[in-house]
């Protein structure tokens, strides 16, 4: 295969495996597949630094469950009532 299609073909790979990667998940020539395009596809590099970022970010959001509708509604009588 010409380099053109390789890069293509690892495009597509590191992109299906991007999770899998930063989970360890991949074999080590998975692995190694994925850093090779990386270091020559700003694209996908990108991809990566956003998932990282958004696998960092995800615990330190509040999980604070909404108070439904029918529990405001009769907080609201209560207090007004």
């Amino acid at each position: 295969m010409s380099g053109v299609l390789w890069q293509m073909v690892d495009h597509r790979f590191t992109k299906a495996h991007a999770s899998e990667y930063l989970d360890g998940e991949l074999s080590p020539p998975e692995r190694e597949r994925v850093e090779r395009h990386t270091s020559v596809c700003p694209k996908c590099r990108a991809l990566l630094a956003s998932l990282r970022r958004m696998i960092e970010t995800l615990p330190t959001l509040a999980a604070q469950p909404r108070p439904s509708v029918e529990a405001g509604v009769l907080a609201r009588l209560r207090r007004d009532g």
